[in-house]
């Protein structure tokens, strides 16, 4: 190869490594992203089905791998996209709500969890509605809506009540009353922490972080 050729050529791609080796070429982060919110969807009819438990035990635990799948092989193969972006967390929030309906059809939790729990993710709502009442106030431009870059504690937040109400489904299924001490002390750990990053969501609502042009304000003052 000629040297001018081997200055032009593009970086060559690290290959996969680890599992995302075994993922088909053809299967794209964003299929796997569509299979866990399948799989999460799956599990309310067939946890109110009748069948047994393990079955939506198996689809909770595929729709978790496939959490971790899609992520490593977007990175390893530069495959990352603003659908798949969108789906990650929306994949996240409607498995957190299925296992959450699972539990309390299977009354291992009550109404006034649910509603905690409701009350620790309503910021995904209200902040883009408290956006767009404070723009036409201002009679500015609603668009673009604000983009809420999770915290540190909300992302624990989200993992631990993932674990909390996915050792209560396990617990349930198989009757390790030890198992759902340890699901409880998850789900309440991850309230509280919920609690910490809502309120600093709505703080920084309130002090215009999530404002268009914000970020572009931010960086010219540096």
């Amino acid at each position: 190869m000629p040297p001018e050729a081997a200055l032009t050529s593009p970086p060559s791609r690290p290959r996969p490594s680890g599992v995302v080796r075994l993922v088909p070429q053809a299967v794209t982060p964003n299929h796997i992203s569509f299979f866990r919110l399948a799989c999460a969807v799956a599990m309310i009819p067939v946890a109110f089905s009748g069948v047994s438990l393990g079955w939506v035990v198996l689809l909770g635990f595929s729709a978790g791998m496939s959490d971790l799948l899609d992520g490593a092989v977007a990175r390893q193969r530069g495959q990352v996209t603003k659908l798949g972006a969108f789906l990650d967390p929306l994949g996240d929030k409607v498995l957190a709500l299925a296992a959450m309906v699972v539990v309390l059809h299977r009354g291992v939790i009550g109404w006034p969890m649910v509603i905690a729990i409701l009350a620790v993710e309503a910021h995904a709502v209200l902040i883009p509605l408290l956006h767009i009442c404070r723009q036409l106030i201002r009679r500015q431009p609603v668009l673009p809506a604000p983009k809420v870059t999770p915290s540190l504690a909300g992302k624990v937040k989200t993992f631990g009540m993932a674990c909390g109400l996915g050792f209560m489904i396990i617990a349930t299924w198989a009757g390790w009353t030890s198992l759902l001490a340890l699901a409880w002390m998850f789900a309440w750990s991850a309230l509280l922490l919920g609690a910490v990053a809502s309120l600093d969501y709505y703080y920084n609502w309130f002090k215009g972080v999530y404002d268009p042009g914000a970020a572009a304000k931010d960086a010219a003052s540096l």
